[in-house]
């Protein structure tokens, strides 16, 4: 069982907090989990109350230098929920879910849609119910939950990175996923645990890899030959690309990607409403 998650604020939450002193009210109805729910907060002059931690104004305002990354609210402080070590991960409010930005390149798309959102489309497009699935990179837990939600049988989700890891035990959003008994978690480099599975292993295959340039191999003929190998007969791959070097000359990125599984034996179709490859095998 992950431990308790202490109160996070964001920018927004810190804002709306000072304007209700400013105002001198007594309360403020706001979410200290990341917009899961709301809660009464009570106020003074001189700050917030937020769960038994006393916040300054001076703090409440602190946060809001720094809009794009959540505060975790400690006895002793406000932090902001980073990972600094092999690059910088931190964990990026949204109006909804919050994603994960991994050395400067978030994990999920926001603009007009919201990252749980995102990956319920995702795994709507392949994921029926009693299927077995494999998560190959499983970020947040999102796309394997909503795998869970629509009906899977058995999840294996693949996480490389320690960052990605931490901040998803951190993540209000991400508690379900890591709470799901039935979900097989686990920790190293897709490419190389793919191996391990036995030939048509899979119903379906969820693959949103980090961006090209942080995991080209996710990308390759190679580990996109793997995949094929371990899904079953008409199997189902969703595979996320986004639109990279759309603007490029000269580079058909999304081209290579449909020639690269169209070799490994997948009949792949360009889904623009998700970004993503859907393919069958």
């Amino acid at each position: 069982m992950p431990d308790p998650l202490p109160p996070l604020i964001t920018a927004a939450v810190a804002e709306a907090i000072l304007r209700a002193i400013e105002a001198g009210e007594a309360r403020i109805e706001a979410s200290l989990d990341l917009n899961l729910g709301v809660e009464a907060i009570a106020l003074d002059s001189s700050g917030a109350d937020l769960r038994g931690v006393a916040v300054s104004a001076e703090g409440l305002r602190r946060v809001l230098k720094r809009p794009s990354v959540a505060f975790a609210v400690e006895d002793d402080g406000l932090y902001p929920v980073e990972v600094r070590g092999e690059g910088y991960a931190k964990l990026v409010p949204t109006p909804g879910a919050p994603t994960f930005e991994l050395s400067g390149v978030q994990m999920h798309r926001t603009s007009g849609i919201d990252p749980f959102e995102d990956a319920r489309t995702k795994a709507a497009a392949v994921v029926e119910p009693g299927n077995t699935v494999l998560d190959t990179c499983g970020g947040a837990g999102y796309t394997a939950l909503w795998a869970r939600r629509l009906g899977a049988a058995r999840v294996v989700s693949i996480e490389a990175s320690p960052a990605v890891r931490e901040l998803r035990g951190l993540n209000p959003w991400s508690r379900e996923f890591l709470e799901d008994a039935s979900v097989e978690r686990l920790e190293g480099d897709a490419g190389d645990l793919i191996a391990g599975f036995e030939d048509g292993a899979f119903d379906v295959i969820l693959h949103d890899p980090p961006r090209f340039s942080l995991a080209g191999h996710l990308y390759g003929a190679e580990f996109i030959a793997r995949m094929r190998r371990v899904l079953k007969p008409c199997g189902r791959l969703m595979f996320y690309t986004g639109e990279p070097y759309r603007r490029g000359r000269g580079r058909d990125f999304l081209g290579g990607v449909d020639r690269r599984m169209r070799e490994a034996g997948f009949r792949p179709k360009w889904r623009s409403d998700l970004q993503a490859f859907v393919a069958t095998s």
